[in-house]
């Protein structure tokens, strides 16, 4: 052989060094694989059903890697799940192993103590995941939940409609630049947008309060929305585009607000990420390419373009003896790139754990979307949402009755500051908050 001894030394030391890692990959993976298997027990888990559908994209993986767990599936739909979990609460049994929760409920049930204190479990992934999804689920520096997905809105549009209209989509800013393309694309017989007067459900409020840093109450946890002159501008900007007629009048999630959007008879769909999942699936799948997106307007020239609503965590139940399945479980499904990555590209539930985001996925196109690189805008979104204070363990309550105060209020009933004030009155006296 040709060399120097030298080399030949070399040679023979990279070999042996090569050898001994093989040895240790295989010892890793052996060790993995008794680690997976040791872990076992029929793990029971209730979500809803769309829920279920993003989260099984990744199951066959999971599966393999746990072959010893069994998953039992319980699928509600969302108010059918919170009033099951709060019978149980009630009768203390009946509960699952872990639960899929909304941010929007899960100070309720963090305050019930139902959920199991997860935070030895969690604090690996706390500097890993969006900053503002631990929120709803810590209380004095302890962990209740794994944070799921984000929801950071952005404003969708009708490309046909938009070029009809000879409004350039680009030209929004503002939300006065929204409310004069709206004025434009109303001589269509098309509205801008759709907000029922008699049956309004706040959300829409509540994103408005969320994009400029407000809520219902504050840090403390007093209540603000009769002072907070940002949620009079929320509410007065509702109320000038019903005045101008640009929003159509229709309930969210009835079939006349399917049948509005399905049409082409709404321009914009000022939403979240997850609106992507029932536009392609069954509301809208033959609109597509005709969607674009664009980021949301914001109140001031060089205000927030960014809101979040909803988003969602998997708990564990307290006392649950499939509790090592259950992290088991989250652990793979919630905290692995690659897959919330996947489960994203399935089903536009958009990931918290930041490290999804370097998937080369994010970056191609979207042809529902006319080949527009969508995803990209919703991760800019996502990392510049303001911490707000809409949801808390009064949560519920809060959204219930401010609800009935724009309603008033769409009916012209009210004011919008009456409306306020009203609502701020009935929180405090429901939920003994200053």
């Amino acid at each position: 052989m040709k060399g120097s001894p030298r080399r030949w030394r070399i040679a023979a030391l990279l070999a042996g060094t090569v050898a001994l890692l093989a040895v240790l990959v295989v010892a890793a993976a052996s060790a993995a694989n008794k680690h997976s298997s040791a872990v076992s027990g029929t793990l029971t888990l209730w979500c809803t059903q769309a829920q279920f559908d993003s989260l099984k994209v990744v199951d066959p993986g999971f599966q393999k890697a746990y072959p010893n767990i069994t998953l039992k599936y319980v699928p509600f739909q969302p108010a059918d799940l919170y009033q099951k979990l709060q019978l149980a609460a009630a009768a203390g049994s009946g509960f699952p192993d872990a639960v899929c929760l909304e941010d929007s409920h899960m100070a309720q049930f963090v305050k019930l103590g139902v959920l199991a204190d997860m935070t030895s479990l969690v604090k690996p992934y706390v500097g890993k995941i969006l900053d503002y999804k631990w929120q709803q689920g810590e209380v004095n520096g302890r962990y209740y939940e794994m944070p799921w997905d984000a929801g950071p809105l952005a404003l969708f549009y009708r490309r046909s409609v938009f070029k009809k209209a000879h409004v350039n989509p680009a030209s929004i800013h503002t939300w006065s630049d929204f409310y004069k393309a709206g004025l434009k694309i109303k001589k269509l017989g098309v509205a801008m947008w759709i907000q029922s007067k008699a049956q309004n459900d706040a959300r829409f409020f509540e994103s408005l309060l969320w994009q400029q840093g407000s809520g219902y109450v504050n840090a403390k946890g007093n209540v603000t929305i009769d002072k907070d002159p940002r949620a009079l501008a929320a509410l007065q900007l509702m109320g000038k585009m019903w005045h101008a007629g640009i929003i159509s009048d229709q309930p969210e999630w009835t079939d006349p607000w399917y049948k509005t959007i399905n049409d082409g008879k709404v321009a914009t769909l000022p939403m979240a990420v997850w609106m992507g999942t029932f536009l392609k699936s069954w509301l809208a799948p033959k609109t597509s390419g005709d969607w674009g997106v664009i980021p949301l307007p914001s109140f001031t020239p060089n205000g927030s373009h960014y809101a979040n609503d909803g988003g969602s965590a998997i708990s564990i139940i307290k006392g649950s003896p499939n509790s090592a399945a259950a992290w088991a479980y989250i652990q793979y499904h919630l905290g692995r790139a690659d897959t919330q990555s996947n489960i994203y590209k399935a089903s536009d539930i958009f990931p918290s754990l930041l490290s999804s985001w370097r998937s080369p996925y994010i970056h191609q196109p979207d042809p529902y979307y006319g080949n527009q690189k969508v995803r990209e805008m919703f991760v800019a979104a996502a990392q510049h949402i303001p911490r707000a204070y809409v949801y808390s363990s009064d949560y519920q309550e809060m959204n219930a009755l401010m609800s009935t105060e724009i309603q008033k209020y769409g009916l012209g009933k009210e004011t919008a500051q009456q409306a306020l004030s009203n609502a701020a009155k009935e929180i405090r006296s429901r939920t003994g908050r200053h």
